[in-house]
C-alpha cells in the first residue's frame, strides 16, 4: 500500500483500500472524494475534522449539499496535507448505515448540529427520512418554546428543501417573523448565535475583508486551523500578497510538520511561481532536502533575487551532492553548470572540478564542452573548457596519450588514465613519463605492488639511458 493509500472498513467490516484524489472544505463540512482499487468512488464525510461516514457514489443530485461543496467549496487535489492531517486524526474509518449514525450523532453532537449534519447525505440517503428527522428535532424545539432555535432548524431546511409546504408555511409563520426580519438583514446577533447561518453569509462574502476577518476569528475561535489555512491558500492564488504568505506560513508550521509546509507550498507554488518569497522558501527547502532536480529546475526559470540563505543552502548541498550515485538527466546538465556562476571563483572552481569529475564517469569530454559552452565567459568555466576541448582533440590522437592520461587524471578518472598511459607506455617503451603516471596512479589507489613494479621498471629504463 502507498503512502497516498488508506483503508476504509465498510459494514461487514472488510477493508476498502482507496486513494483520495481531492477535498472539498465547505462550512463545517470536510468531503474527501476516493477511488478504491475496483475503481469504486467513494465520498468520505467528516464535521470539523471528526469522521462521520463514507458513501459508495452513484449519482450526486444537483443542488445537494456534497454538490455544492465540490462546486463552491474550497477544493483541494490529493495528495494535499489537508487530506493526510483529516486521516491520521481519525484513525479507524467505519461506514455507518443510517440507522448508526442517528445514535452517534445523538451521543455526540447538539440537536442544530445535528439537522445540519443530516443535510449532507441527500444524495446517499433517502431525502424524506432526512426531511423527516430534521423536522423532528424543530417540534423538540418548538415544544419546549424555544422558538429561535426551532427557527435555526426551519433556516436549515431552508437550504435543504426551500420547495416544501411545510417549510414554506413555517418560514411564512408570524412567530418567527422577528426572526426572519434579523436573518434577513444579517443582524449581527442573529450571526453570532447561529453558527450554522454565519459560516453561509461569510463564506459567500469571503471577497469582503470585513466578512474574511470574522470569518478567520470564527474558525481561530473555534479550533479550525485547516479551514483558516485553505481560507488563506486561496485568497493568496487569488492575490499574492506579502502578509496573508506570511499569516499562512505561520499557522502552517505550527501544525504541518516540514515536509507537509513544503508540499502547501509547492501547491503555492503551481499558481504563483514569480512570488518572490515563496520561491526562495521553496528553493532553500529544497537545497537542504538534499532534492537536486527540484533545486536545478528551479534555478533554471529563476525571477527572484536569491538571498544568503539560499547561497548557503545550494552551496551546502552541492558539497554534498554525489553525482556518482545521483543521476541527473542530461537536460539538466547545463542548470548544473549555470548553478556555479552564482558564487565566487574559489568556491566556483571547487565545485566545477567536483562536477566535471564525475560527469566524466557517464559523459564524454565532447559532451561535456557542448553543455559548457554557452558559460565560456565565466572566469571559472572557460579554464576548465579549453582542458575538456584538448581531451575531446586528444582522444583521437595516439600522440597526445600521454597528456589525455594527464588530464583524465586531473579530474580524478584513474581507470581512464591508466587506459591513456598504457596506451602511451607501448607506443613509447623507452619513455618514462607514462611509468611516473601509472606508478602514481596505483599508489594512490593503494595497489602497491603494481605502483612498486612500474617503479622498477621506470628505474631500469633510467639506468639503460644513462
Amino acid at each position: 500500500m502507498s503512502n497516498n493509500q488508506f483503508i476504509l472498513y465498510n459494514r461487514r467490516k472488510k477493508p476498502i483500500v482507496f486513494e483520495p484524489s481531492r477535498v472539498a472544505l465547505y462550512r463545517q463540512c470536510e468531503v474527501v472524494e476516493a477511488v478504491s482499487e475496483n475503481n469504486d468512488m467513494y465520498y468520505l464525510f467528516f464535521y470539523n475534522y471528526r469522521f462521520l461516514t463514507a458513501a459508495k457514489a452513484t449519482k450526486l443530485k444537483r443542488r445537494s449539499f456534497i454538490a455544492s461543496a465540490l462546486q463552491h467549496g474550497m477544493v483541494f487535489e490529493a495528495p494535499h496535507p489537508f487530506i493526510e492531517c483529516l486521516f491520521s486524526s481519525n484513525q479507524a474509518l467505519q461506514m455507518k448505515g443510517f440507522d448508526t449514525l442517528i445514535k452517534e450523532l445523538d451521543k455526540r453532537y447538539s440537536l442544530l448540529e445535528k439537522a445540519f449534519i443530516l443535510t449532507f447525505f441527500e444524495s446517499f440517503i433517502s431525502k424524506k427520512r432526512l426531511f423527516e428527522a430534521i423536522k423532528a428535532i424543530f417540534y423538540i424545539y418548538r415544544r419546549s418554546g424555544q422558538n429561535f432555535n426551532g427557527y435555526q432548524i426551519i433556516r436549515i431546511l431552508m437550504d435543504f428543501a426551500p420547495g416544501h409546504s411545510f417549510v414554506r408555511q413555517m418560514a411564512a409563520d408570524k412567530s418567527f417573523r422577528q426572526y426572519k426580519d434579523q436573518y434577513d438583514q444579517h443582524d449581527e446577533a442573529v450571526l453570532s448565535a447561529d453558527p450554522v447561518f454565519f459560516e453561509k453569509v461569510a463564506y459567500a462574502n469571503s471577497d469582503d475583508n470585513t466578512y474574511l476577518q470574522q470569518l478567520i476569528t470564527h474558525l481561530e475561535q473555534s479550533s479550525r486551523w485547516i479551514d483558516v489555512l485553505a481560507l488563506y491558500s486561496i485568497h493568496f492564488v487569488k492575490n499574492p500578497a506579502t502578509h496573508t504568505y506570511d499569516s499562512l506560513i505561520s499557522i502552517a508550521a505550527s501544525h504541518l510538520t516540514a515536509h507537509q509546509v513544503t508540499q502547501l507550498q509547492e501547491k503555492l507554488y503551481q499558481h504563483s511561481p514569480h512570488f518572490a518569497p515563496l520561491e526562495r522558501a521553496l528553493l532553500t527547502s529544497y537545497a537542504k532536502g538534499n532534492q537536486v532536480v527540484h533545486v536545478l529546475t528551479m534555478l533554471d526559470g529563476l525571477a527572484s533575487e536569491l538571498h544568503d540563505e539560499q547561497y548557503t543552502a545550494i552551496r551546502e548541498m552541492f558539497f554534498r551532492l554525489d553525482l556518482q550515485q545521483h543521476t541527473l538527466p542530461p537536460a539538466l546538465l547545463p542548470a548544473l553548470i549555470r548553478s556555479v556562476t552564482l558564487f565566487d571563483q574559489k568556491q566556483a572552481d571547487e565545485l566545477l572540478h567536483t562536477f566535471i569529475s564525475a560527469l566524466l564517469v557517464e559523459y564524454e569530454p565532447g559532451y561535456m564542452k557542448t553543455v559548457l559552452q554557452p558559460f565560456m565567459d565565466n572566469q571559472s568555466i572557460h579554464p576548465v573548457y579549453l582542458k575538456l576541448d584538448r581531451m575531446d582533440r586528444f582522444s583521437n590522437d595516439l600522440e597526445q596519450m600521454q597528456a589525455l592520461g594527464e588530464l583524465y587524471d586531473e579530474f580524478n578518472q584513474p581507470s581512464k588514465a591508466i587506459e591513456c598511459f598504457s596506451w602511451e607506455m607501448e607506443l613509447k617503451p623507452d619513455d618514462p613519463a607514462p611509468l611516473k603516471g601509472l606508478s602514481k596512479i596505483y599508489r594512490q589507489l593503494g595497489h602497491e605492488q603494481e605502483a612498486k613494479a612500474y617503479r622498477t621498471l621506470l628505474q631500469t629504463i633510467q639506468k639503460q639511458a644513462r
